[in-house]
């Protein structure tokens, strides 16, 4: 977050104690899932889909938006990031969602368009096969 300009270093501790608790009851709900990259000490990267329903429709109500995407840089061009997602889609796929979408940096977007995301004059990424969220 403090990479990409959402969150101040001198933020960082209270922010990780309210997003602790708040991660807690979305995995609590089963509407989180997240996937994490380690070395031998520490958490080096992550993603992550929060599911969400909406209306039903006839192929179901579910959805599920991508997020939390993040691979410390030492660990970045090795493919990390797209198998953290992959691993991430798998399960979502399993979950039965009607859509599946993120809300792309313009530095990743190359990565989810070769992942199967398509951009909307909104700036949003469908995964392709999905109906629209």
């Amino acid at each position: 977050m403090i990479e990409m300009g959402y969150l101040q270093a001198d933020e960082g501790d209270r922010f990780a104690l309210r997003a602790s608790a708040d991660i807690r009851e979305l995995f609590d709900a089963n509407r989180l899932i997240a996937w994490v990259l380690c070395d031998a000490r520490r958490v080096v990267g992550s993603a992550c889909a929060t599911f969400f329903e909406r209306l039903p429709y006839p192929d179901g109500a579910l959805h599920a938006e991508v997020g939390g995407v993040y691979v410390e840089p030492a660990y970045r061009g090795h493919g990390h990031a797209s198998r953290l997602i992959e691993a991430v889609l798998s399960e979502v796929r399993a979950a039965g969602v009607r859509g599946t979408f993120l809300r792309p940096s313009p530095r990743s977007k190359p990565l989810y368009a070769r992942l199967g995301f398509t951009e909307d004059e909104h700036g949003l990424m469908r995964l392709s096969g999905f109906a629209t969220p």
